[in-house]
């Protein structure tokens, strides 16, 4: 059988980041639903290739995953679920992306009863001047509180993402933010 990984992407921010050269739109979350239907249906039309397939891994980028709807997230899940063998969902490593300022202690409950195994937060630098300056919409204290969360909520496989080659960006930035994330132990 096939090994196969599967990447589902969520268009959707709060806020483009200045440096995002991603497929993504600010503030257009009305049209989540109707993104989520298309998605489930091309999952659906390919129902055949899933089902001959061992999935070892399904990551939920973006975008910003956690600015929607946390039923969204279940639903396409779930649609996925139909078409594989109920161990291989099991065993995969279920990744989704989120941002501090856009998740909350219930979204983070949703993705671990739907089997959501990893938590990929997008932290980028350490600095808030930083963060600023590249367009994102949290500070440290915002990721420190949005880490904390995840690890209440029971997840233990969990990656911080940085940034080199920032705007401002120093080497000593650079080994202020590792040092700080190393002292936080995530597994990535």
């Amino acid at each position: 059988m096939k090994e196969l990984g599967i990447y589902i992407h969520i268009p959707f921010c709060i806020q483009k980041c200045y440096y995002c050269d991603f497929i993504s739109f600010a503030n257009k979350l009305e049209y989540q639903k109707k993104y989520i239907d298309n998605l489930k249906y091309e999952i659906q039309a390919q129902k055949n290739i899933l089902e001959k397939s061992h999935i070892t891994t399904i990551y939920i980028g973006g975008g910003t995953p956690s600015i929607i709807d946390s039923k969204y997230i279940v639903e396409v899940l779930n649609e996925i679920k139909k078409c594989m063998n109920v161990e291989d969902y099991r065993n995969a490593e279920i990744t989704i992306e989120v941002n501090p300022g856009a998740v909350d202690i219930e979204k983070l409950k949703d993705y671990k009863n739907a089997g959501i195994n990893r938590i990929s937060i997008g932290l980028q630098s350490t600095q808030d001047r930083i963060l600023k300056k590249i367009g994102r919409i949290h500070t440290w204290e915002d990721f420190n509180k949005t880490y904390q969360d995840v690890i209440d909520v029971g997840f233990e496989n969990i990656n911080v993402d940085l940034m080199i080659g920032l705007p401002e960006l120093t080497i000593n930035d650079i080994k202020e933010s590792l040092d700080k994330v190393i002292k936080l132990s995530p597994k990535h």
